[in-house]
């Protein structure tokens, strides 16, 4: 079975609920059995690939236009989002 592609992004939130992610300890070996993290504010990659991923996952809200214009741009990369306050 194919991993689940997850890209992750922050918006106007603190880096304290991704770094949340991280806090699931030993837990995250077993998650990444099943996902593969493509992209996210944690990694290098800050970005979805260009071939799209299958859930994306934002925290907070948008606060400037450059945050707008990078949801706008990322969201035609991603089939299911799920938005956190």
């Amino acid at each position: 079975m194919a991993k689940v592609k997850v890209a992750t992004a922050w918006l106007e939130s603190c880096a304290g609920c991704h770094m949340s992610l991280l806090d699931i300890d030993e837990r995250i070996l077993e998650l990444l059995k099943y996902v593969e993290i493509t992209s996210s504010p944690l990694t290098d990659l800050k970005h979805p690939p260009e071939e799209g991923v299958d859930v994306g996952i934002l925290s907070g809200g948008i606060g400037n236009s450059d945050q707008e214009k990078n949801s706008k741009r990322d969201e035609k990369k991603v089939q299911n989002t799920y938005s956190t306050w």
